[in-house]
């Protein structure tokens, strides 16, 4: 009996031990770790993890090109600029060109003409249109005006120079050209400043309408003087009727002179003067033009 139990106890030892191999081998295949012992009680379905789902990305396409991003290195600070719908960078809305004055009397239309300018009254001022170029006008020409009509005696009659802008004493005037602010009296003889009133003359330097010049006229006073330089916009005076505007509609009186001569013939007389129609140009600069 003895040895009988030894034998069953060496057998039941062996497959004890060899069960136990088994069961070593068997969690290395499946990477499980029986010698480490469990912290604390074992997840549950609830303690599972759930993976979020993945975002599908938006094609670019299906942006608007101004929310369509591209990134420029700068060393570490990156910034972001708006592209467009192709991934280019997006170009600035560019302006059309500006035509620049005639700088000669070739292809010159004294009517038709548009010298690139500013308006010389603010936008939120009330002004109509009044008399024209050429309009009737009492008294002689003098030798920069123009001909309205020559009498039997061989009188030149004068004929408005300029347009005449109706607005109330008083308005802001507008320098429509950047440029230097000039004397007159050298340049337009004899110069009347009886007629004219308080004036304004600028020439302007803009790559547009080199020596262009422009003649605000009947102001009730001047806030530059004669040799400075003023920038389109700025405010150069106020409206008024000075010189022989003092019985008339208060307006402002413009004129637009060219840098060269022009070729006028009216009744047999030949001049060579350098004023033109400035209607067309202030009716291009009018912000309320259209």
């Amino acid at each position: 009996m003895t040895i009988r139990r030894e034998r069953r106890r060496r057998r039941l030892a062996v497959a004890v031990a060899v069960a136990l191999v088994l069961l070593l081998a068997g969690s290395a295949i499946l990477g499980l770790d029986l010698l480490e012992p469990l912290v604390g009680p074992p997840a549950g379905p609830s303690q599972t993890p759930v993976p979020k789902p993945i975002p599908t990305p938006i094609p670019t396409s299906a942006l608007s090109p101004s929310l369509v991003p591209t990134t420029t290195s700068t060393g570490p600070v990156q910034t972001v600029t708006g592209t467009s719908a192709r991934g280019a960078p997006a170009a600035p809305l560019a302006s059309a060109p500006v035509a620049p004055a005639p700088t000669s009397q070739a292809g010159f239309r004294v009517r038709a003409t548009v010298v690139p300018m500013g308006f010389p009254l603010p936008a939120r001022a009330h002004y109509s249109y009044g008399d024209g170029w050429r309009a009737p006008r009492v008294g002689v020409a003098n030798a920069y005006n123009q001909i309205r009509r020559v009498t039997a005696a061989g009188t030149y009659l004068r004929a408005h120079d300029g347009l005449d802008l109706e607005v109330p004493t008083g308005t802001i005037v507008l320098a429509p050209f950047d440029g230097v602010v000039i004397d007159p009296r050298p340049l337009w003889r004899p110069w009347d400043p009886a007629r004219y009133g308080r004036t304004i003359v600028i020439r302007s330097d803009e790559p547009t309408s080199p020596g262009y010049l422009v003649i605000l006229a009947h102001l009730s006073r001047g806030s530059v003087s004669v040799g400075d330089r003023v920038r389109r916009g700025q405010v150069v005076g106020r409206t008024g009727r000075s010189g022989n505007a003092a019985g008339t509609v208060a307006h402002l009186h413009v004129e637009l002179r060219a840098p060269f001569a022009i070729r006028y013939g009216y009744a047999g007389v030949i001049r060579r003067l350098d004023a033109f129609d400035a209607e067309p140009s202030l009716r291009a600069a009018d912000p309320h033009a259209g």
